[in-house]
């Protein structure tokens, strides 16, 4: 039924495109499955099959120009709307950077606390909107895709521990240690525990290792009886 179907479509489009005036035309094979989708598409947006695919194709030739692939460009709008979904403001990046080196000198530790805080609660976010797939994949494609800077992220996973490196030799030590946290906080909220990290003047290096229930378990009744010690003396 598909194949017929495929083929009476083919046989009217051939005769309705030798009908229209202008241009040359030329037809193009396509998978019977996405031809329905056209059509459905199509006829949502109250446009001709042709109309609508002649669009599709300058879009694509568009992206082309400009050195991206329609997947880029999709894949480029899907994470921005991530960001603006999430609550991100944009400024430029002389006022942020002003506002992060003041209150660095400022009030440091509260800042990097927020930053951390600020990691954790996107790192959850991300989980809850994208649960089909690695957050990892998806973090490393936002951290390239929605900074400012140029900067060269790498992750890497091998047996259950993860590298994050970050290279971006133009920040400040302020604002690396901010991001640092940041970064920090999305990952650990991932489940990776950090094991070692590396962080100077536009230099960020993290190794983590996956979350051991029973260890963590230990460690928090630790800082609690740190904590109730110290809030007794």
């Amino acid at each position: 039924m598909a194949i017929c179907r495929c083929i009476l479509l083919l046989i009217a489009q051939v005769l309705w495109l030798n009908r229209l005036p202008g241009k040359e035309k030329k037809l193009f094979a396509v998978q019977g499955d996405l031809a329905t989708n056209v059509m459905q598409i199509a006829n949502r947006k109250g446009m001709t099959v042709y109309n609508y695919t002649n669009e599709v194709f300058e879009q694509a030739i568009k992206a082309e120009s400009m050195n991206r692939s329609l997947g880029d460009i999709v894949e480029i709008f899907r994470l921005l709307e991530i960001e603006r979904d999430s609550g991100a403001m944009f400024t430029t990046k002389d006022t942020f950077l002003y506002m992060v080196e003041k209150l660095y000198h400022q009030e440091k530790e509260e800042l990097l606390k927020k930053a951390y805080e600020s990691g954790r609660w996107y790192g959850k976010y991300l989980q809850m909107k994208f649960d089909d797939g690695e957050p990892l994949d998806l973090l490393e494609k936002l951290l390239n895709t929605c900074f400012w800077d140029s900067s060269e992220i790498h992750i890497a996973r091998n047996e259950g521990k993860v590298t994050l490196n970050r290279l971006s030799p133009n920040d400040s030590i302020e604002y690396t240690e901010m991001i640092a946290r940041f970064i920090e906080g999305i990952v650990n909220s991932f489940g990776y525990d950090t094991k070692s990290n590396d962080v100077s003047k536009g230099l960020i290096s993290f190794e983590f290792g996956k979350n051991d229930p029973e260890e963590s378990a230990y460690r928090k009744i630790g800082e609690k009886r740190i904590r109730t010690s110290v809030a007794q003396n």
